[in-house]
Order: structure tokens, then sequence, then C-alpha cells
């Protein structure tokens, strides 16, 4: 069985360990695989920290107690209508198939539902299959294709 549980500073190592798994299928908006790395350490550790009102940040555990994954999540406004939405910044296991993603969505979808948020949002690198399919087999789709120009690729990544 998997347990779900709000995460905290103690956390970090564990979900510092599971970063580089975001670069695995590509890196989004043409930037360098090391900057996706430094940057979302920097943002999940400074969530970890000093979380802000309306994030969700939890971990998947065993029974036994073992961390088998994490989700954070934010609080957006939908531009259109201007209500608030949870948006998945971030989600990683450490070992598919066994159940911590779909147990993470549902902790979110959750909070977003006893919170009155009418959606919940996520992106996901085109080239991630399992993800998609994941996401797609638990009621998602499309919303919008995002597409980018980097205009100062390396300047930007250089700075970094």
């Amino acid at each position: 069985m998997i347990r779900i549980r709000a995460a905290n500073a103690g956390d970090e190592p564990f979900v510092a360990a599971l970063v580089p798994r975001f670069v695995e299928h590509g890196t989004p908006d043409g930037h360098a695989p090391e900057t996706v790395i430094e940057g979302t350490a920097r943002v999940l550790r400074d969530a970890l920290l000093a979380p802000n009102d309306g994030d969700v940040f939890l971990i998947a555990e065993s029974d036994a107690g073992e961390a088998l994954g994490f989700v954070f999540a934010f609080t957006v406004r939908d531009f259109f209508t201007g209500e608030p939405l949870l948006h998945i910044s971030e989600i990683a296991v450490a070992r598919s198939g066994e159940g911590a993603g779909a147990a993470l969505l549902d902790a979110v979808e959750a909070r977003g539902r006893a919170r009155g948020d009418a959606i919940v949002s996520l992106n996901v690198h085109e080239d991630n299959v399992a993800a998609q399919r994941l996401y797609r087999g638990r009621g998602y789709g499309v919303g919008h294709v995002h597409y980018v120009k980097p205009l100062r690729r390396a300047e930007r990544d250089a700075a970094v």
C-alpha cells in the first residue's frame, strides 16, 4: 500500500536525487540539461524550505516508510476565468509501475477538489511516452501545445 504525506525539509535529499529524471526524455524549451537540473533543484529546495500559500508538496511512501516519489504543485489563476487552479510543476517516482505516480496524482486532485479548484494542469515532455500514457489513463488531455523559440540560449545558459 502507498501512503501519501506532506513533504518537509528532511525530504530534500530524496527529492534532489530524483531531479535528474526530469531530463531523461529531453529538456524543455531548449535549455541545457544542467540548467534544467540546477533550476529544478533550486525551485524544489525553496518550496520545501519556504512553501507558499497554496503549494502542495507531497511524498509517496511504502508501508515500510521508503520514499517512492513526490509531487509539487502550486496555485495559479485560470487565464480565462481568474479562478484558482493547481498546476503540477514536478512529479517524479523512483521506480515506475509501483503505483506511486497514480497515488500522487490522486492526492493532488483530492486537494484541488477540497479547495474548490476546477482544474489540475501539468506539462510533460513530448518524448515521455510512459508519463503521457499514465496521464491520459487518468483522464488528462492536451489543453494546448506550447511552442518556444530560444532567442538567447547560449547567454541564458552561460549565466546560470
